[in-house]
């Protein structure tokens, strides 16, 4: 009896082809985007704010707004915060069941056409392991683009986005 109900679990536990898609659909939005050719770029940076740490939690989530101003791509590779432990690119995906889930997506693409940006509810950097920050400090990050090089950036602590 056993065989025949390991073999009846495994298949409840095969995921269907509307899964598959599914799963497929989710590993495309969250894999690396590129490659770019090599290039001069020139990358403006802007509305840079950090939320601050709520009910003594050690992560929190940063966002920006990235445009080339000379180039025709570029990718962002990846963040650096001073003081965090780590730094990952992450988005925000509707489940099948309709539910929200965050998860760690790969590089980036940056076009003329297609600015970046990091938004609550979308992209976002999530900063794990950062020292509690409040409303109306500013903290120093990086940005790492293939093309463009280590960007300095600076966050300003808040609540909300930029106005």
């Amino acid at each position: 009896m056993l065989p025949i109900t390991l073999a009846a679990g495994l298949l409840a536990c095969s995921p269907s082809s509307d899964e598959m898609s599914a799963e497929a659909e989710l590993a495309a939005q969250i894999a690396p985007q590129g490659p770019v050719a090599e290039q001069a770029v020139e990358i403006i940076v802007s509305d840079l704010w950090l939320r601050p740490h709520l009910g003594g939690r050690t992560v929190t989530a940063a966002y920006f707004q990235a445009e080339l101003a000379e180039g025709d791509a570029d990718l962002l590779l990846s963040a650096r915060i001073e003081g965090a432990e780590r730094v990952e690119l992450h988005g925000h995906f509707m489940d099948d069941a309709g539910v929200m889930q965050m998860r760690e997506v790969g590089a980036r693409l940056i076009e003329d056409d297609a600015p970046l940006a990091f938004v609550p509810g979308g992209l976002h950097l999530m900063v794990f392991g950062l020292e509690t920050v409040s409303e109306g400090q500013t903290v120093e990050g990086v940005l790492v683009f293939q093309n463009g090089g280590d960007i300095p950036v600076t966050f300003n602590v808040q609540a909300s986005a930029p106005l």
